[in-house]
């Protein structure tokens, strides 16, 4: 055993640092393996693809040993939410544990930050007609990212206000004016890049990954530092990236941004040379007649081949955009801010050609989240092998090292599915390690499909499922996470939920609150106020709710993605091409995967015990039922209301002799 790897086993030692400071920690034998393999992997450069069970402690077994290398590294994850949790919560519990102290940076995009120089200038503009609480909402904002903190805008309740909102209070780097600014010295941004390049680990998250790699390819200065080891935790989300990758693209928040850039040449040097306002309000209809036009269809939820056969709205967005091009490069000499602007108007000018010129619906997608909240994306063509690789191996930072860390990566030893699913040119070999907890417990989760309820397509389906689950939710006081694959499904439960609530309950939506405010107040469940948190997207991986806090966990329905996603056609496509079942080699194993996820929020910590509702009845009638259960953790099956009704009663018993040993105590 190496040096490092002498010191990694020390500290896990059941006598070790961690068991003498870890709250709650306990020796495991995957954990243990995995961080033994990652010491490796640091000493001896290369890659490593590590799968190791949820709750088996993935998180501590890749800090540790790169905390005693004394390397510089980078930790990219999948959310916003994990980054926080990494760089708050275990990052510094791990430093203090090892006495090992470190600087730790949690870096986001710019868009993710309040830049004080736009929020101060929309207050001072006063209320738009119509809109004075929107002005109430701007000081208290502003009053909040003067306190100090770090401005970032995910700790901040009110995330519609926010969207309708966000060109006003953020910058981008076209309208950011540096340290012309007045606020320079204050800037979140600024403030947020500079701790990146002096910190000993910096924490992002993978989208900021995918920019930093568009980046590299357009030949910009690096924002990211360069580092010696980098980790992708929950690196099975890098899939959804995969198919951005060079990709031209543009959202709804961009077009606002860049509407309200080109109104504001007309206060600046530029104005008289053209009629900005003019053109920016030419934009903005275009844009309000194109998101209009989409929300009246409307889409499916998700990423899909552009579905708007009219072509009016997109060819009145394209002349807008054409007409903005224009006048920026006619000024381009005056001011470098048009010269700023203009990337921008060329990206979403090839875009909207294609979508104008190509009879082939999935030349564009649209990945449509909400009227407010879309994106219109050119797939790339080329160079996508390379690109691949780059998304994968961390190789523009220089790194020698690089792990990939995920409860779910594959269903053979040699974590085939990741790779595939990344579609990684086949020179890449990187080492697989697929790990098992041999100490977790059966019996510690308790799997329930209710057999009547109405098939997920049904408009019914949210209804029933909330008011089944109504008083198992009573019985345990709360207690409860509820997972839906989609925001629509997620909004239509919450409200069923609160529909049926009763007094005292909280039932938190994410999204209508900030995520983190609402793992909190399930963390501190248990109290007076039952909890229910429902959440699609981010809450199906990796957030860490252990012990009595979390019950009960209710996946609405099983996890396949849309048949039409024009990225699952390619990869079921290449798939065929290599000989492989295109249903079970990508769609069943997709969904096994993400269940896997989302069902290994529950146990977390060795004497933690709960209930798995899954209100998907073809779980029970379909021939994949069992391919799917089978890529589960261990669990005991219930197959009546009643066993239901025994089970819960064992978990309220447990809970309250927990709690009298603590009153007591």
């Amino acid at each position: 055993m190496s040096e490092l790897g002498a010191r990694v086993a020390q500290a896990l030692a059941p006598g070790g640092a961690l068991a003498r400071t870890w709250p709650g920690w306990t020796a495991r034998a995957a954990q243990a393996a995995m961080a033994q393999a990652v010491a490796q992997t640091i000493e001896g450069g290369g890659a490593l693809l590590v799968e190791a069970p949820a709750g088996s402690g993935k998180t501590l077994a890749y800090l540790l040993p790169w905390l005693l290398s004394g390397r510089r590294a980078l930790v990219s994850t999948s959310t916003h939410v994990l980054q926080r949790q990494l760089a708050e919560r275990d990052l510094p519990r791990l430093a203090s544990a090892t006495g090992q102290p470190v600087r730790v940076a949690l870096l986001k995009g710019r868009g993710r930050y309040v830049c004080l120089a736009r929020l101060q200038a929309a207050v001072d503009q006063g209320p738009r007609a119509g809109v004075p609480a929107e002005h109430a909402w701007l000081r208290e904002l502003l009053a909040w990212a003067e306190r100090g903190g770090d401005g970032d805008l995910d700790q901040v309740a009110g995330t519609d206000a926010i969207a309708g909102l966000h060109g006003r209070i953020t910058s981008t780097s076209e309208n950011c004016a540096r340290q012309a600014c007045p606020r320079w010295a204050d800037c979140h941004v600024e403030r947020a890049r500079r701790a990146a390049q002096a910190a000993d680990v910096v924490v992002i998250n993978h989208h900021l990954w995918l920019a930093e790699l568009q980046r590299h390819r357009l030949g910009r200065p690096r924002l990211l530092p360069e580092v010696d080891v980098v980790v992708f935790d929950e690196a099975h989300a890098l899939h959804g990236l995969r198919a951005q990758l060079g990709a031209e693209a543009f959202d709804q928040a961009a077009l606002q941004r860049l509407w309200a850039d080109l109104a504001a040449l007309a206060e600046g040097p530029l104005r008289g040379l053209q009629a900005w306002r003019l053109l920016a309000h030419d934009g903005q209809s275009a844009t309000r007649a194109l998101a209009q036009a989409l929300a009246a269809l409307p889409p499916r939820e998700g990423r899909q081949a552009w579905p708007l056969g009219d072509r009016l709205a997109p060819w009145r967005l394209a002349h807008a955009v054409a007409a903005a091009q224009a006048a920026l490069t006619a000024s381009g000499e005056a001011d470098p801010r048009p010269r700023r602007l203009l990337e921008r108007t060329r990206s979403m000018a090839q875009v909207l050609h294609t979508l104008l010129s190509s009879e082939d619906p999935s030349a564009v997608w649209l990945d449509w989240r909400s009227p407010e909240d879309w994106t219109c994306l050119r797939p790339a063509t080329q160079g996508q092998d390379a690109a691949a690789l780059a998304l994968a191996t961390a190789a523009p930072l220089g790194a020698r090292c690089v792990v990939h860390a995920s409860a779910t990566l594959g269903l053979d030893d040699a974590l085939g599915w990741h790779r595939q699913a990344l579609a990684v040119d086949a020179a890449w070999s990187p080492r697989a390690l697929r790990l098992v907890a041999g100490d977790q417990d059966p019996s510690a989760a308790a799997l329930f499909v209710p057999d009547d309820l109405p098939e997920p397509a049904e408009a019914t389906h949210a209804q029933a499922l909330a008011e089944r689950i109504v008083p198992w939710i009573a019985r345990l006081g709360g207690r409860c996470l509820v997972l839906a694959t989609t925001r629509r499904a997620a909004q239509r439960i919450a409200q069923a939920l609160q529909a049926r609530a009763r007094p005292g309950w909280r039932v938190w939506l994410v999204g209508e609150r900030p995520t983190h405010a609402a793992l909190e107040a399930l963390r501190r469940a248990g109290g007076a106020a039952p909890t229910v948190v429902v959440a699609s997207g981010a809450l199906w991986q990796g957030i860490d709710v252990p012990g009595e806090a979390l019950q009960l966990l209710v996946i609405d329905k099983l996890p396949f993605a849309p048949p039409d996603d024009p990225w699952l056609r390619q990869r079921l496509a290449r798939a065929q091409a290599l000989g492989a079942d295109p249903f079970s080699e990508v769609q069943l194993a997709d969904a096994a995967m993400a269940l896997r996820q989302g069902v290994g929020r529950l146990i977390r910590r060795a004497g933690d015990r709960g209930l798995i509702v899954i209100g998907d009845v073809r779980l029970r009638r379909r021939a994949y039922g069992p391919a799917l259960l089978a890529a589960l953790p261990p669990s005991r099956w219930l197959d009546t209301e009643g066993e239901v009704d025994a089970w819960l009663g064992e978990l309220a018993a447990l809970t309250r002799a927990s709690t009298t040993d603590r009153s007591t105590s």
